[in-house]
């Protein structure tokens, strides 16, 4: 694994040659539908759940989908979508990104490059009048804190302006793997409901395992996956403790670490957002991290980029105090290198920088 990290993806001061984002024609419909059906689907099928399981009982296989459902989501968006596709803190050959990046859209929270556009656009406004979902502004509103929170855990979702893709995911857009995979975006959405209703189904041998398989495996999952990822943008920027001085208001919080797959860890996130790990301490819990460690070490990803205890140590000693700015430690660096596949295929990595240790 590399230990050294690059320069962050977002730099701070670093203005994009176009417009952040964009309205096109006919969207907002689209967007209001997409967002008013993955947050009012999920909870009604989550009651028909519990009331046929208070009816038939609750079967070992419906909560055999639930868990392996929410495990395989989690890991697509924190793994796949937030440090694989966004931060590029791993490389991955295509059957490994191919993977994950499907995962990822298997939990409905929209196509991979919209996602991974999103996202950055987030780290580069963070907090500030731009950030599609921060409880503190809603584009250029500065908002209270309930009704914050309310905007960045639901009501962001119908009606954000549209990140602009060729500033913040020109990268994906060039990728043939990844585009191809945004474009069948809903299929796999569905396949997040087929795979649990088939499986539930052959386990339990009847079509009422499948409905339940469905139920639990697809709608309950994706009602918690829904929920624990979006508190990562309004809880983990309210409530929490914040080691490092980020510019913006990331905070760790402890309680959500195991529902989102090590994502609350947000304010080591803000501060060294390149690291494929989250967890900077032992005793900071971070099941993405071991899925990244564990895909390393069969070989699946590699130039894994990780936090040393020096860079930590270099961060905290350069701290201002609070309440004073502290600019994220990125460049664009993400936003406009060549893609993946056509570097490795055109040369050879490139040597390493002052202090980076490779394998």
């Amino acid at each position: 694994m590399s230990a050294q990290l690059e320069s962050h993806e977002v730099a701070a001061g670093w203005q994009p040659r176009h417009n952040p984002t964009l309205s096109p024609a006919g969207t907002g419909r689209a967007q209001f539908l997409h967002a008013l059906l993955i947050l009012a689907l999920p909870p009604a099928g989550t009651v028909l759940a519990v009331a046929l399981a208070w009816r038939w009982g609750l079967g070992w296989s419906d909560l055999l989908m639930l868990a392996a459902m929410y495990v395989l989501t989690i890991i697509g968006i924190t793994v796949g979508f937030h440090r694989g596709l966004t931060h590029r803190a791993f490389q991955a050959g295509p059957a490994t990104r191919a993977v994950l990046t499907v995962l990822g859209a298997m939990a409905a929270q929209g196509p991979p490059i919209y996602w991974v556009s999103n996202h950055r656009r987030h780290h580069h406004f963070s907090d500030r009048p731009g950030d599609p979902h921060s409880p503190l502004y809603d584009e250029e509103r500065r908002l209270g804190r309930w009704r914050g929170l309310w905007h960045a855990h639901v009501a962001w979702t119908f009606r954000h302006r549209l990140s602009n893709t060729v500033v913040f995911a020109k990268d994906l857009i060039a990728d043939p793997l990844v585009s191809r995979l945004n474009r069948l975006y809903f299929v796999w959405v569905l396949l997040g409901f087929g795979l649990p209703a088939l499986a539930g189904g052959l386990l339990s041998g009847s079509w009422r395992g499948a409905l339940t398989g469905l139920l639990w495996g697809g709608f309950v999952r994706l009602f918690l996956t829904y929920h624990a990822t979006h508190s990562i943008n309004s809880i983990t920027h309210l409530f929490g403790s914040r080691p490092f001085n980020t510019r913006e208001q990331s905070r760790n919080n402890a309680w959500l670490v195991l529902p989102t797959g090590g994502e609350a860890w947000h304010n080591n996130h803000h501060a060294f957002p390149g690291s494929a790990v989250f967890g900077l301490r032992w005793w900071q819990l971070d099941p993405g991290g071991w899925v990244v460690r564990g895909l390393a070490r069969l070989r699946l990803i590699h130039d894994v980029r990780l936090t040393t205890p020096e860079m930590i140590a270099a961060r905290l000693a350069q701290q201002p105090p609070a309440g004073e700015d502290l600019p994220e430690r990125e460049t664009d660096d993400a936003l406009h290198r060549e893609p993946a596949h056509k570097r490795s295929a055109r040369s050879p990595p490139a040597p390493a920088r002052q202090g980076e240790t490779r394998p």
